[in-house]
């Protein structure tokens, strides 16, 4: 676990990357599955109005996300060491805070669970 964290080359990044991008995904599954119960506020400001429509939801939070990260992926593979060592504390940071948030959602779901 610490090499995946420590290790900055290129298949290292390209499997945070795909992690990043799963987190993504389980965030908008959970927050839609949540909103569904009536209990639950999206508390992200910039997608309160995108999910109240999940189709648009979707189409912001997973497709355009795939495309992103592939531009990204491509712009990466021409990186120096450097570069890559600031692109491995990016992605840490990122999937730390996504991290958070879906333990956020488990812990959601679980109380909700409890309640009913």
């Amino acid at each position: 676990m610490i090499s995946f964290v420590k290790n900055c080359d290129l298949i290292t990044i390209r499997k945070k990357i795909i992690v990043l991008y799963f987190l993504n995904v389980t965030d908008i599954i959970f927050t839609l599955g949540l909103l569904q119960t009536g209990l639950f506020k999206e508390a992200n400001v910039f997608m309160v109005n995108t999910v109240e429509s999940p189709l648009l939801s979707i189409i912001i939070k997973i497709m355009f996300p795939a495309a992103l990260l592939c531009f990204l992926y491509k712009r990466i593979c021409n990186s120096d060491k450097d570069q890559l060592r600031t692109i491995n504390i990016a992605l840490l940071i990122s999937l730390t805070m996504y991290c958070l948030v879906n333990i956020s959602h488990i812990i959601w779901i679980v109380l909700l669970a409890l309640l009913w």
